[in-house]
């Protein structure tokens, strides 16, 4: 109760605020207006405020202020979004526990091209490996169902990276170098330009990190070498018709504690991955446009495999390949009322590679999942139909082929009300379908399980509001229901169908802009979970969790200071009790000392904090020699550099 009290109390003062704002002459950094238009909740071009959805945006200028590294530290802190890291850096592990309003089945595109993997424990993407943060433009993360327009599979939303498109004329370049606490190093190299209907970018990084400390200067095996390039070449036909060629490659050696941040054991890993596509916008006539997208990733990981035949009690050795190809059409219609959108979707995940050991001097063999696939064939449309002035009715529906498990229908249905240019209300229902991984299906043998898919709904409901000039909100309330939970049966040391899910939530978003110089963010988010197997499903999401951001600007100087408070996070044993609670705050200045150059400074977990942002059944005296394991987050550290624009 005293969460909600607190929670209630800042968000009034923040709307109270707003009697007595001064105008803002421009715009400061790090704020989205509800203005501002938005992609990803209906696959076209709309202001966020007509949206009818959750959209939050992290802009290309909240990148450049905070120096997010990667994408996992640039979404953290939007409401709904639960993240975890094993390590220091997120870059290390094999994938990022994410979930978007509670659930782990969440869609991850760049330029509106899936690049979820599938074979390992998480079906998202590491989104540590995504470090070319020159190259993005926006990201725009839609929080609730989006089973119709981006796989029947998106129960908890979809993430869309979209990258920058350089249009002026002239040809920019950046160079970033800073270092930072655990002997780290960072170096960038952006360039961008076009000319006579040509376009490109170029982004280069390497990244070096060391062993870190914890919150109680505890020191933690921790080693990172990694260096990505991301390309864009694309030529501009005019009106509004493009060709886009995009290639990532990612390389990285590491080396982490071999169970959980208290072990003395190193492992050393590597990965290597890459993405290429090639994307044809088309607009064939005033009304009609068309986009067509085709696409294949690939990721590599070699895991611990310096102790392959040395092995007593550890993790074991993987070594795996996973390559998705995929292709989608879209073709969509703009009349004086209605927007129809229509298309198909074609992508086909496999597992070429994979060899693994349990450990205990027993040589690597062939995994059962090595030689799976499987393919996703899927044709959708949606129409929205604006009624009046004011109504709009959406429905849509997706009829999706699994070759492992048939065909399966999501429909969805959304109705928008526009009680003025500044208030938008909107309800939503949509039904979502989740086929078994490969990994949950073959873990154990090459004969799969006998595992049913995860269905279910979601009913949420909303408003995009801007209060006055200066103060805008967003709130969301939103009901998920779903059977057949996919889960690990200890009992039976293989996946299994292990219950229902639940969940009810709430996110609200605030931006006020006090004056031109100083402007401010509340996130607040509410999880409310009632599964048969909390412990597992919602073991690194917090009940409650409150975002606060403050951000200055003058005509050299621009700083932020965001903190993100934990309170009351699912846990599993008693023992972690004590630590489901907590806030950490971060800081990043930047001062333009001239034209050309600037410098930086942030500080990451100022107060010190000691935490984990990853779920565990054990507290941080566990043993890993008794597979107990602690993930301690990094304590207080620190980044300064320079970089330059010519």
């Amino acid at each position: 109760m005293n969460q909600k009290i607190l929670t209630a109390s800042l968000a009034a003062l923040v709307l109270t605020t707003g009697a007595f704002s001064v105008q803002a002459e421009s715009t400061p950094p790090n704020f989205y207006s509800l203005d501002e238009v938005v992609v990803t909740a209906s696959r076209t071009p709309e202001k966020k405020i007509d949206a009818n959805a959750d959209v939050a945006v992290v802009t290309a200028k909240d990148i450049a202020t905070k120096h997010y590294s990667d994408v996992t530290e640039a979404i953290r802190s939007v409401p709904g979004v639960a993240l975890g890291s094993q390590n220091a850096s997120s870059q290390i592990s094999f994938t990022n526990p994410l979930t978007i309003n509670g659930s782990q089945n969440v869609v991850i595109m760049v330029d509106g091209m899936r690049i979820n993997t599938n074979g390992v424990m998480s079906r998202t993407t590491a989104l540590g490996t995504l470090t070319n943060m020159n190259s993005i433009d926006h990201i725009e993360i839609l929080k609730g169902a989006a089973s119709t327009l981006y796989g029947s599979d998106a129960q908890g939303g979809a993430i869309n990276i979209i990258t920058k498109k350089p249009e002026d004329g002239q040809v920019h370049t950046k160079l970033d170098l800073s270092r930072a606490s655990y002997n780290g190093e960072k170096y960038g190299i952006y360039n961008e330009g076009s000319s006579n209907g040509f376009f490109w970018t170029v982004d280069a990084h390497k990244e070096l990190q060391g062993t870190y400390k914890d919150g109680w200067d505890r020191h933690t095996i921790n080693h990172l070498n990694a260096k990505s390039i991301s390309t864009k070449f694309g030529y501009d036909f005019g009106n509004d018709s493009n060709l886009v060629f995009n290639y990532e490659k990612y390389k990285l050696d590491y080396t982490r504690p071999d169970g959980g941040t208290t072990s003395t054991q190193a492992d050393h890993g590597k990965k290597d991955n890459d993405r290429i596509s090639l994307q044809y916008n088309a607009k064939i006539s005033d009304r009609v446009s068309n986009q067509f997208s085709i696409y294949r990733n690939q990721n590599r990981i070699e895991d611990n495999y310096n102790n392959l035949t040395n092995i007593a009690d550890g993790s074991g050795y993987t070594d795996i390949h996973m390559k998705t190809t995929g292709i989608s059409d879209q073709l969509t219609y703009k009349g004086n009322d209605q927007t129809i959108i229509g298309g198909f979707d074609w992508y086909k995940d496999e597992i070429p590679h994979y060899k693994y050991s349990y450990g205990g001097g027993s040589p690597a063999k062939e995994s059962p999942e090595e030689g799976a696939s499987v393919t996703t064939t899927a044709f959708y449309v949606q129409d929205k139909w604006d009624i009046t002035d004011k109504w709009n009715v959406t429905p849509g529906i997706r009829i999706t082929h699994n070759s492992q498990y048939g065909n399966n229908t999501s429909p969805s249905l959304s109705i928008g009300y526009k009680a003025s240019e500044n208030t938008n209300y909107y309800v939503n229902y949509k039904k979502f379908f989740r086929a078994p991984s490969l990994l949950e299906l073959y873990y154990m043998s090459k004969n799969a399980p006998n595992l049913d898919p995860e269905k279910g709904y979601t009913v949420e409901m909303g408003v995009n509001h801007k209060f006055n000039s200066t103060l805008t909100g967003t709130l969301n309330i939103y009901t998920q229901r779903a059977d057949n939970l996919i889960g690990w049966d200890s009992a039976a040391f293989n996946y299994g169908n292990s219950g229902k899910i639940k969940n009810n939530g709430v996110n609200l978003s605030l931006q006020k802009e006090f004056n031109k110089h100083v402007s401010a963010t509340l996130g607040y988010t509410y999880i409310n979970a009632d599964s048969s197997t909390k412990n597992t499903v919602y073991a690194n999401i917090p009940k409650h969790e409150l975002n606060i951001g403050i951000n200055y600007q003058n005509s050299k100087l621009t700083a932020s200071l965001w903190g993100r408070g934990i309170m009351d996070r699912y846990t599993t044993k008693d023992t972690m009790k004590d630590y489901s609670s907590y806030w950490v705050w971060d800081i990043a200045a930047n001062y333009q000392f001239t034209k050309e150059a600037t410098l930086f400074a942030r500080v990451n977990n100022i107060f010190d904090q000691f935490y984990t942002d990853v779920g565990t059944s054990y507290g941080p005296n566990a043993d890993p020699t008794k597979y107990q394991y602690w993930y301690s987050a990094p304590g207080r550290n620190f980044e300064i550099g320079l970089q330059f624009q010519f």
